[in-house]
């Protein structure tokens, strides 16, 4: 009987653990709209393995890189940017505007994930009130307007934060989902990949099975 009762609360486990992940997830904030609590020494990495510096960050509202410009924050121009290293953390770029943090990597294809303010939650968490804290940028700079009592009541809540990830193979850069990855799978590794999919504790939204993909991808 011990051991029937203990069986089974390992089963309960299995089935708990994906759903306390996902309350994880929808939880996840900050304080802070950005990556960083200050803006730090950043490397920016440039075609043909030029770089420069600068004192840089990463935007939680759009997920974009900015940096320090006579003491204004200025969203960078990322048409000559692959990526930047701040303090150690990694990002590439993902489109025109957001950078994504190296996850996971294997030789030429990497793992990355977009953080950014969940701004539906956000509206929603600020609807009806007058002063609220207020997140955007224009083309002169980074605009934080944060009002008396509504900041401290809003920050104790936080931002609330979404995670998006992609795959960068081979410098293509997709979204991470079924219907773009398979495009990228090994024949003989098809069936494999099926199987994987039909793993009810496997998740697209999960960066630990995400990382187990690199296997399916051409070397």
């Amino acid at each position: 009987m011990r051991r029937s009762f203990i069986v089974t609360i390992i089963l309960l486990c299995g089935f708990i653990s994906p759903t306390l992940a996902q309350q994880q997830q929808e939880l996840l904030r900050s304080t802070s709209p950005f990556y960083f609590e200050e803006f730090k020494d950043a490397k920016v990495l440039q075609p043909f393995g030029r770089f420069i510096k600068a004192k840089g960050n990463i935007f939680y509202k759009d997920g974009s890189f900015l940096y320090m410009e006579n003491g204004k924050a200025m969203r960078a121009d990322t048409k000559n940017i692959l990526g930047v290293v701040i303090d150690s953390v990694e990002f590439k770029k993902v489109d025109d505007v957001q950078m994504g943090r190296v996850v996971a990597q294997q030789g030429y294809n990497y793992l990355l994930c977009v953080r950014t303010v969940d701004m539906k939650k956000y509206s929603a968490q600020v609807n009806g009130e007058e002063n609220h804290p207020y997140l955007d940028m224009n083309e002169m700079g980074l605009f934080l307007e944060i009002d008396g009592e509504s900041q401290t009541r809003e920050y104790d809540k936080g931002f609330p934060l979404q995670d998006k990830y992609y795959f960068s193979i081979k410098g293509e850069i997709i979204p991470a989902n079924e219907s773009k990855f398979k495009k990228f799978i090994q024949p003989e590794m098809k069936e494999a990949f099926k199987r994987l999919m039909n793993d009810h504790l496997w998740s697209w939204k999960d960066p630990a099975s995400l990382a187990q993909l690199f296997v399916f991808l051409p070397k």
